[in-house]
């Protein structure tokens, strides 16, 4: 069952009365979301993560100290301690320290298209069945008039977006056989900044290059043709960044195995999860030279295909489902969300919809 579109806007601009105020108006959102985290630590025998919790905001406290205020806000808005919201910004990270670092999630594609025309960058959210209500669209507007929107879940303070300056952010988990040692950056926190901050796709990289990680993940940043039109995904990885650059015809596509050497020369994803390696060759070949004039109908309907699982259903909390397909609208400095598997939704690329298919477990 697909979760709700919900939307919110922000009406204070400092960041702890920001977080507060979060916290106060979703608090029965934010605490159901971490209970299901709990609940999900709990069954991947992760210990303490709470203690995870306080290293991560002393991580981000140094790194991105306006973020660390806005999580302290949204704990006492929410009536939550503090640590345990610092928890679900980092539950990538917390969930890197077990053995293998967990499923994979994710399907994105951007297509650069003619040199006059904006991007077309969208991608499948895939996680836990049982997170399907658990997340919103979020406006947050700064002091000085900038304005950053992202999906996210409740709690967590970014991830997919775009700003108003047309810099946006797609996500993709990836696992390294380095993942889980101390604890890094978390890498939802690195979306969220540099969607705050970033004018350009090169701020962006400069942002996403200084933050140490300890969970390994891509950022897809897409740039409007303000704000130095491209694509480039940097593969984070605790012993630094790679980056993938679209193909000569302006296509990149990207799943949860890395592209870039050496990271991925410790990639644990193609032995525990290869589905990642089939969702990537299916879409290179349906899209194979067509960066430079793919359509948004036909973006979508690539990420409503079945395929290899390019579109994936649940069968309960623990199967991966595609919980929301966003596309990142650049000329119009938004975001635009089909909540739940595409397939089943009217959109551009799929006007009827069509029938649903068994999901991956994990856990």
């Amino acid at each position: 069952m697909s979760a709700a579109h919900t939307r919110f806007t922000s009406t204070v601009t400092d960041p702890r009365e920001r977080g507060r105020e979060f916290g106060e108006t979703w608090r029965e959102r934010v605490r159901a979301t971490a209970e299901n985290y709990r609940d999900l630590f709990a069954r991947a025998e992760v210990p303490d993560p709470d203690g995870r919790g306080a290293l991560a905001l002393t991580r981000i406290g140094t790194w991105a100290p306006p973020l660390a205020d806005e999580i302290h806000g949204i704990a006492e808005g929410a009536a939550l301690p503090v640590d345990r919201v610092a928890a679900l910004n980092a539950r990538t990270e917390i969930l890197a320290h077990r053995d293998g670092g967990g499923p994979g999630e994710c399907t994105t594609l951007v297509a650069l298209g003619g040199p006059d025309e904006e991007a077309i960058a969208a991608q499948n959210w895939d996680w836990y069945g049982g997170l399907a209500d658990n997340w919103l669209e979020w406006e947050i507007p700064h002091r000085d008039g900038r304005r950053t929107l992202t999906l996210t879940e409740f709690g967590v303070v970014g991830k997919i977006g775009v700003n108003d300056r047309g810099v946006g952010c797609l996500f993709n988990i990836l696992h390294h056989r380095c993942d889980g040692a101390g604890m890094g950056v978390p890498v939802h926190v690195v979306s969220r900044r540099l969607l705050d901050e970033a004018d350009t796709v090169t701020e962006a990289l400069k942002i996403i290059g200084s933050a140490g990680v300890s969970a390994s993940t891509t950022i897809t940043v897409v740039g409007a043709l303000s704000a130095g039109k491209t694509a480039i995904s940097p593969e984070l990885w605790p012993g630094g960044t790679g980056h993938v650059l679209p193909d000569p015809d302006g296509l990149l596509l990207h799943t949860n195995h890395f592209l870039t050497r050496p990271a991925a020369d410790g990639d644990t994803e193609p032995a525990t999860d290869p589905d990642t390696l089939v969702r990537y060759e299916v879409l290179r070949r349906r899209l194979y030279g067509r960066g430079g004039d793919l359509t948004e109908a036909e973006a979508l309907a690539a990420l409503a295909d079945h395929t290899g699982g390019v579109c994936v259903h649940s069968g309960g909390p623990f199967e991966f489902q595609t919980l929301a397909c966003v596309r990142i609208d650049l000329a119009a400095r938004a975001l635009r969300v089909v909540p739940g598997p595409p397939c089943g939704h009217p959109t551009p690329g799929n006007p009827t919809g069509d029938t649903l298919k068994a999901g991956r477990q994990h856990l």
